[in-house]
């Protein structure tokens, strides 16, 4: 069993607070499950322009944290190629879980992200793998504002993926940051919070 934690931002080359709660709920159910590894997903977002990119991927960031918090190396995994929830889902399952041939997940976000990652999850992974989803509370629960904005991304999601058939990850070959679907989902709102953590 992997638990799969979905990285959210960088913010002066440290996981913004919500970020962090999603790795304290990992070392928990590492403890929970001793056999389990981590998989830390996230290059950085495909909102940064390529020369204000970070030094540094969200992976390899969250990866510093939990090694600090005593997490060994050897139970942590990468994934450094995704700039979104879409390519969080279709990287890692085609690095990661089919070569390991792994079929159980916990995938770990935070409470406003999680309708939109378990629609992703489930539509990319699809039926043969176990997924089970955890939110922890970022602080933003009664953002009207952050609301609306995830509502609106899975909607414009669902449309993105809706001639795709659950579980066909290839689907996404060649169409990943270059539909036109993600410039319909770069607000300003949603860039500044991918950047600063911040609303």
């Amino acid at each position: 069993m992997t638990i799969v934690v979905l990285g959210g931002g960088i913010w002066k080359r440290k996981p913004p607070l919500f970020m962090q709660k999603r790795l304290n709920k990992a070392i928990e159910l590492l403890k929970k499950y001793p056999h389990a590894k981590i998989l830390l997903c996230g290059k950085y977002s495909f909102r940064y322009s390529e020369n204000e990119a970070p030094s540094i991927t969200e992976a390899e960031l969250m990866r510093n944290y939990l090694i600090k918090k005593g997490i060994p190396a050897s139970k942590i995994f990468l994934e450094r190629k995704s700039k979104d929830t879409i390519g969080n889902a279709y990287y890692a399952k085609k690095l990661y879980f089919i070569p390991k041939n792994e079929k159980e997940a916990i995938i770990v976000t935070s409470d406003f992200h999680l309708n939109r990652a378990k629609f992703i999850f489930k539509k990319i992974f699809g039926p043969k793998y176990r997924l089970k989803f955890i939110a922890t509370p970022s602080g933003f629960e009664n953002d009207k504002l952050l609301k609306e904005r995830q509502k609106y991304l899975l909607e414009k999601t669902k449309e993105f993926l809706k001639e795709m058939k659950e579980g066909d990850h290839n689907f996404l070959k060649g169409k990943l940051y270059k539909s036109k679907f993600y410039k319909e989902t770069a607000p300003k709102e949603i860039e500044k919070f991918v950047k600063t953590g911040k609303l």
